[in-house]
């Protein structure tokens, strides 16, 4: 999947949440836009109940 985006689809993006932005705002998040890509990917893999360390005070990169 690429981390590009084009500036149509970013249009898309912005007008179906609703915003409103200036040119200058719309570059400054395309520049972002690779980076909200990679976490994305971190955030939806599946992991072990001690990735969510509130609570725990040891770990392996296993648990991980």
């Amino acid at each position: 999947m690429s981390t590009e985006i084009d500036d149509q689809a970013m249009d898309y993006l912005i007008a179906t949440a609703g915003l409103s932005l200036t040119e200058a705002q719309k570059a400054e998040l395309k520049t972002i836009h690779a980076s909200l890509a990679a976490m994305k990917a971190r955030v939806r893999k599946p992991r072990g109940h001690m990735a969510e360390l509130a609570h725990s005070f040891g770990f392996t990169d296993k648990d991980l």
